[in-house]
């Protein structure tokens, strides 16, 4: 369990790196990570969790949302109808909070290197 831990620590501060939201520059606005989960909607059908459903886990969690969008997580699939359509729903959270995000299942948004926001439909 403490490797598990010490993992999702040095995730989050990796992620911290490549950017993901200005730092606290005496303005008030925390610095923030993105991470993302799948939205688990499917080609042909739709489906899955919406970006509202998702953003209330994170907040029922504690976890301060700065922003949320949707996006597409950039991995080439073959068009077939049940497959998963790469639809995620990204969030700004507080650098603070990233790892309780990681530990409830969320991803950083750095190790999709191919994604796009996309409006949410």
């Amino acid at each position: 369990m403490r490797r598990f831990v010490a993992s999702l620590v040095a995730a989050a501060a990796l992620g911290a790196c490549g950017g993901g939201g200005g730092g606290d520059s005496g303005g008030g606005v925390p610095a923030a990570i993105a991470v993302y989960a799948l939205l688990g909607s499917l080609q042909c059908s739709g489906g899955g969790s919406t970006t509202g459903e998702l953003q209330q886990q994170l907040i029922a969690r504690g976890i301060e949302v700065i922003e949320a969008r949707c996006g597409l997580d950039g991995v080439p699939r073959p068009a077939v109808c049940g497959e998963s359509d790469g639809r995620i729903a990204i969030f700004d959270v507080a650098q603070a909070h990233a790892v309780l995000a990681l530990a409830i299942g969320f991803t950083l948004l750095s190790t999709l290197p191919n994604a796009s926001v996309v409006e949410c439909r």
